[in-house]
């Protein structure tokens, strides 16, 4: 069970965390997944087997290897890069958690990064977002 109007990211996402809960744990106490238990190993569990099921660490690894980046050189423009490049659906936190446990960037080098302002600085402005601005 998804919630309604998820964007594409998370909803891409989710269903991976749940798929984990429906192969693996479905003998376990656990009910329902909610921020009161995402410490939990098994929920944390979930969330490593959705973001190595949509974009493989290897994957990730090798991508940024082609993009001739290398451990700690990695910044918040480069994943913008990558994410438009490869068109995954992992999310930029996802991403920036990847980067830091990979060792390409510092732990807590993203954690200022408004991604989405970055993107559009990058790539211009959706045009979803320009017929909606040109509604109003």
């Amino acid at each position: 069970m998804l919630a309604k109007g998820l964007p594409q990211d998370p909803m891409v996402f989710t269903m991976g965390h749940e798929l984990k809960h429906h192969l693996v744990d479905a003998d376990s106490s656990l009910s329902y997944c909610d921020s009161s238990n995402q410490s939990n190993p098994i929920e944390i569990g979930a969330e490593i087997f959705a973001a190595e099921l949509i974009y493989p660490d290897e994957d990730f690894r090798s991508n940024l290897k082609d993009m001739g980046i290398k451990p700690g050189e990695c910044t918040a423009e480069v994943l913008v890069r990558l994410k438009h490049e490869t068109r995954t659906t992992l999310s930029y936190a996802g991403l920036s958690k990847r980067a830091e446990f990979m060792g390409f960037a510092e732990v807590g080098s993203f954690s200022k990064v408004k991604w989405k302002a970055l993107e559009e600085e990058i790539y211009g402005v959706p045009f979803y977002k320009l017929i909606r601005r040109r509604r109003i």
